[in-house]
């Protein structure tokens, strides 16, 4: 059982998806640049991407889970007379949904999960990592199904790469982010965090991904104690370049969840040095198979 103390003004008391602050004299990880042999990269698998638009999580959950069983067919040898699938980074957005990661999954009270419903949210316990946290309009979602042994990349170096897309697509639109050792996820200050990342892997094929805020409701996250630490917050790219630019109210349609996608898209490529195509002309059977699910 977690150990949660009494709920006070509607606030959950679980820790959010980052992860711990390890303890004095706890193993360490050497950090990953995404290094690779050139002979590695000159013959990288290209991913293709595709907009989805505003997906029911449960739904989006269904889609990565029969992604992942297809393409591990596929590594495997078998899967013969059925349509190849490839590399592919989802984006979308969902109905608003707190979901919970394997570390808290089955620690909330029945009236904590009450709670979080009752502000108008589902709620969902899924395999990702890490804990609870918030997805639901105004946040560019990103599931990438890629088989990361095929790109030479180890498990931390590929959420490592997760987090510099982030923090790539903030340095475009002129924010400072980074990411630190102790909590997976993208910070715009020490105390304020712009994306969570929260990834599975199987058998080297990836799901589950990244949550950016770019014009979220940040009232939504009231609801949990952002990462289970007193003083840390959820942030959005709308509310930060209100800070930095000081100019409250203004049209800020250019972080929009479209706006960012071609952004992210690019990011995405140049950090994982894949060459990035829409889904619809890189592989239309892949594209397919999504449609087919999601209807």
């Amino acid at each position: 059982m977690a150990t949660v103390r009494p709920a006070r003004r509607g606030l959950i008391s679980v820790r959010s998806c980052l992860e711990r602050p390890r303890p004095a004299g706890a193993r360490t990880y050497a950090s990953c640049t995404l290094g690779r042999a050139q002979k590695d990269l000159d013959c990288l698998p290209p991913v293709g991407y595709v907009y989805l638009g505003n997906v029911a999580y449960d739904k989006a959950t269904r889609l990565q889970t029969e992604l992942v069983s297809r393409r591990i067919e596929q590594v495997r040898g078998g899967g013969a007379g059925i349509s190849r699938l490839i590399d592919v980074l989802l984006l979308l957005e969902h109905p608003p949904v707190y979901t919970n990661g394997r570390r808290n999954k089955g620690k909330l009270s029945d009236e904590e999960i009450w709670r979080v419903r009752a502000a108008g949210a589902d709620y969902v316990e899924t395999n990702r990592g890490g804990e609870i946290t918030f997805h639901g309009p105004g946040q560019l979602v990103g599931y990438p199904i890629m088989h990361i042994k095929a790109h030479h990349l180890a498990a931390r170096c590929y959420v490592e790469g997760l987090e510099n897309t982030i923090i790539d697509v903030c340095r475009k639109l002129g924010l400072p982010a980074f990411r630190t050792p102790e909590f997976p996820g993208v910070w715009t200050s020490p105390d304020r965090k712009v994306a969570a990342i929260g990834s599975h892997i199987r058998r080297y094929i990836t799901s589950h991904g990244f949550g950016l805020n770019c014009t979220t409701d940040l009232a939504w996250f009231t609801h949990i104690v952002p990462c289970g630490l007193e003083g840390k917050y959820a942030t959005s790219l709308q509310t930060e370049l209100e800070r930095h630019n000081n100019h409250k109210g203004a049209d800020f349609s250019s972080v929009g969840v479209e706006a960012v996608v071609p952004l992210l898209v690019e990011s995405f490529g140049s950090v994982f040095n894949v060459k990035m195509e829409p889904l619809a002309t890189l592989s239309p059977a892949t594209l397919e198979f999504i449609q087919d699910r999601l209807q």
